[in-house]
């Protein structure tokens, strides 16, 4: 259940319903996420970092989980819930899919409901690894097909929809900064023009538009952030970033 519940919230980008009835279930759902995100996979972890986010808290009435405990013969593993996010994830990508994820409130496990009780909010990143903001286009590429990758081991049979793939590139500012980085692409050391889809202090393009550019270089000035992004809608971001741009306007009156 937890890797459809995952998949959902990828593709719906929302918090779902992921637990309900005995505390307890399989964990295997969840150590395959971690094995996928945090195994030993040189190949596909070279170029970038992937990450993975799990929020956790009690809905109608159930307390919020204060830990995960994973249970497997005479193995037994404490992952705290912080601030309402589950901890030390990568924990689980060392150990058995045959044992038992448990939610556990106070040192205790948590209640057996009729409904659902805990609701999981996921979130998926890949930031690339190179800090010294030249990077080659085939670089980004295979930061952005790895990533792809990752997605894929997490896709059980008959879902009945595709797995996500990572189709573009966000160039961010750090967190707090109020400008945009800035930065360019190039072909043979000249500088060529791209699409690109501004919001917020970031810049999303995709690789399509990349490709089309025949850009080889992107070299970014100051400091950023650079993620591989799932596909996106270059006329929805255009309206998210003219209604945020409006509020900002607004509040500024």
């Amino acid at each position: 259940m937890l890797n459809k519940t995952l998949l959902m919230a990828a593709l719906c980008a929302g918090a779902v319903p992921a637990f309900a009835g005995e505390p307890c279930r399989s964990a295997k759902d969840l150590v395959n996420v971690a094995q996928n995100f945090y195994g030993d996979n040189p190949e596909l972890t070279n170029v970038i970092t992937p990450k993975f986010t799990l929020g956790l808290k009690g809905i109608n009435g159930a307390a919020d989980p204060t830990a995960m405990r994973y249970r497997y013969e005479d193995q037994e593993v404490m992952l705290p819930v912080l601030d309402g996010y589950l901890t030390e994830i990568e924990t689980l990508a060392s150990l058995s899919k045959k044992g038992e994820i448990c939610r556990m409130v106070n040192g205790e496990l948590a209640a057996t409901t009729e409904g659902d009780s805990t609701e999981a909010s996921m979130s998926f990143s890949f930031p690339f690894k190179r800090q010294d903001g030249n990077f080659t286009i085939d670089e980004i590429k295979e930061g952005a097909k790895d990533g792809s990758k990752i997605m894929n081991g997490l896709a059980p049979g008959g879902l009945g929809f595709a797995v996500p793939g990572l189709k573009g590139i966000s160039i961010a500012s750090p967190e707090g900064a109020k400008t945009r980085p800035e930065f360019f692409f190039s072909r043979n050391g000249e500088p060529v023009s791209v699409d690109t889809s501004p919001i917020s202090q970031s810049v999303l393009v995709s690789l399509k538009d990349i490709k089309k550019s025949k850009a080889d270089m992107l070299t970014i000035t100051g400091p950023y952030r650079l993620h591989a992004i799932f596909k996106f809608n270059p006329d929805d971001v255009a309206k998210s970033e003219a209604a945020r741009r409006e509020k900002a306007a607004q509040s500024e009156n």
